[in-house]
């Protein structure tokens, strides 16, 4: 349908043909106006990193339009954020901040987060620093991130230790989003 809702694409389902905001889970018409969807993590990266993690996995052929969507897209970097909402509350990082600084220990609503860059293919995710009661605090090494506790090295797209004493561990990913600042703004004013 290609509607948009503050600069926000508006999506909708086949069996309702109800109107979802696409920034907030919302729906904003139809019959299931005023329902929420429930927030689940997801990843936006590139098809060579998500190759590298599921070599098995298939991908879904779309009819080519005229944009491109490569790591490109994301320039300039400071039109991006990497955001987190629930109720009245919001958090975003800005994409050219995490570009110059990969691992932002943080938190939200009281809890240990991370926000993880992927200066490459231009990925970004948000996670619970805390795994088996153990706080982690995390630091960029070169092209790496380790944590400080052990010197594990992580995955940024999945979370997962390849090296160290954690390997094979897995961060637990929060529900961020990737989104134009613009965006993320116009629903999120206050956010932090």
């Amino acid at each position: 349908m290609g509607e948009l809702w503050k600069d926000s694409m508006i999506l909708y389902d086949r069996e309702t043909w109800t109107r979802w905001s696409q920034m907030t889970g919302e729906a904003t018409a139809g019959p299931l106006h005023g329902k929420k969807l429930r927030p689940i993590p997801s990843v936006l990266t590139d098809w060579e990193g998500w190759r590298l993690e599921h070599p098995d996995g298939t991908v879904l052929v779309v009819p080519h339009t005229e944009r491109q969507f490569d790591r490109r897209f994301y320039d300039p970097l400071k039109g991006f954020v990497l955001g987190i909402a629930e109720g009245d509350k919001s958090k975003a990082w800005s994409f050219d901040d995490l570009s110059q600084t990969p691992a932002v220990n943080d938190e939200w609503q009281g809890q240990p987060v991370v926000a993880l860059f992927d200066r490459v293919r231009v990925t970004a995710r948000l996670y619970r620093r805390i795994l088996a009661s153990r706080l982690l605090r995390f630091r960029s090494a070169g092209d790496k991130i380790v944590d400080e506790q052990t010197g594990s090295t992580w995955q940024l797209v999945t979370g997962r230790a390849i090296a160290g004493p954690l390997t094979g561990q897995q961060l637990q990913p929060l529900p961020a989003m990737v989104s134009y600042r613009k965006a993320w703004l116009k629903f999120h004013p206050d956010s932090k």
